[in-house]
Protein backbone atom coordinates (compact mmCIF):
# COMPACT_ATOMS: atom_id res chain seq x y z
CA UNK A 1 0.00 0.00 0.00
CA UNK A 2 2.78 2.43 0.93
CA UNK A 3 4.64 1.60 -2.28
CA UNK A 4 1.52 2.43 -4.33
CA UNK A 5 1.22 5.83 -2.67
CA UNK A 6 4.91 6.59 -3.34
CA UNK A 7 4.51 5.58 -6.97
CA UNK A 8 1.41 7.73 -7.30
CA UNK A 9 3.21 10.70 -5.74
CA UNK A 10 6.12 10.27 -8.13
CA UNK A 11 3.89 10.18 -11.20
CA UNK A 12 1.89 13.15 -9.95
CA UNK A 13 5.11 15.13 -9.49
CA UNK A 14 6.31 14.23 -12.98
CA UNK A 15 2.93 15.16 -14.46
CA UNK A 16 3.08 18.53 -12.71
CA UNK A 17 6.55 19.23 -14.14
CA UNK A 18 5.32 18.35 -17.63
CA UNK A 19 2.24 20.52 -17.08
CA UNK A 20 4.44 23.45 -16.08
CA UNK A 21 6.34 23.17 -19.37
CA UNK A 22 3.02 22.94 -21.24
CA UNK A 23 1.72 26.10 -19.55
CA UNK A 24 4.84 27.99 -20.52
CA UNK A 25 4.62 26.60 -24.05
CA UNK A 26 1.08 27.88 -24.34
CA UNK A 27 2.42 31.39 -23.72
CA UNK A 28 3.80 31.28 -27.26
CA UNK A 29 0.28 30.88 -28.60
CA UNK A 30 -1.26 33.81 -26.74
CA UNK A 31 -0.28 36.47 -29.34
CA UNK A 32 -1.95 34.39 -32.05
CA UNK A 33 -5.35 34.48 -30.38
CA UNK A 34 -8.06 36.93 -31.37
CA UNK A 35 -8.67 38.14 -27.81
CA UNK A 36 -8.48 41.78 -26.79
CA UNK A 37 -5.26 43.10 -25.27
CA UNK A 38 -6.70 42.94 -21.75
CA UNK A 39 -7.69 39.31 -22.17
CA UNK A 40 -4.26 38.42 -23.59
CA UNK A 41 -2.59 39.99 -20.58
CA UNK A 42 -4.89 38.14 -18.21
CA UNK A 43 -4.34 34.85 -20.04
CA UNK A 44 -0.56 35.33 -20.02
CA UNK A 45 -0.62 36.09 -16.31
CA UNK A 46 -2.75 33.04 -15.61
CA UNK A 47 -0.43 30.78 -17.62
CA UNK A 48 2.66 32.07 -15.81
CA UNK A 49 1.03 31.59 -12.41
CA UNK A 50 -0.12 28.07 -13.33
CA UNK A 51 3.31 27.19 -14.72
CA UNK A 52 5.17 28.40 -11.64
CA UNK A 53 2.64 26.93 -9.24
CA UNK A 54 2.68 23.49 -10.85
CA UNK A 55 6.48 23.45 -10.97
CA UNK A 56 6.91 24.36 -7.31
CA UNK A 57 4.20 21.95 -6.24
CA UNK A 58 6.10 19.25 -8.14
CA UNK A 59 9.27 20.27 -6.29
CA UNK A 60 7.48 19.81 -2.98
CA UNK A 61 6.11 16.42 -4.01
CA UNK A 62 9.25 15.02 -5.63
CA UNK A 63 11.73 16.35 -3.11
CA UNK A 64 15.26 17.65 -3.29
CA UNK A 65 16.83 14.54 -4.78
CA UNK A 66 14.66 14.55 -7.91
CA UNK A 67 15.19 18.25 -8.51
CA UNK A 68 18.95 17.87 -8.04
CA UNK A 69 18.86 15.09 -10.66
CA UNK A 70 16.90 17.36 -12.99
CA UNK A 71 19.41 20.18 -12.59
CA UNK A 72 22.47 17.98 -13.07
CA UNK A 73 21.08 16.32 -16.22
CA UNK A 74 23.21 17.08 -19.29
CA UNK A 75 20.52 18.52 -21.56
CA UNK A 76 22.91 19.78 -24.23
CA UNK A 77 24.44 16.37 -24.93
CA UNK A 78 21.06 14.64 -24.86
CA UNK A 79 19.44 17.14 -27.26
CA UNK A 80 22.37 17.08 -29.68
CA UNK A 81 22.13 13.28 -29.71
CA UNK A 82 18.43 13.43 -30.54
CA UNK A 83 18.92 15.99 -33.29
CA UNK A 84 21.70 14.14 -35.11
CA UNK A 85 20.54 12.36 -38.20
CA UNK A 86 21.11 8.58 -38.24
Amino acid sequence: MKRDIQSLKRWLGIALVVASFAFYGCLLLVPLTSFSAERKIALSTLLVILGEGSFWLAVIILGREAIAKYRSFDWRTRLSGWLKKP
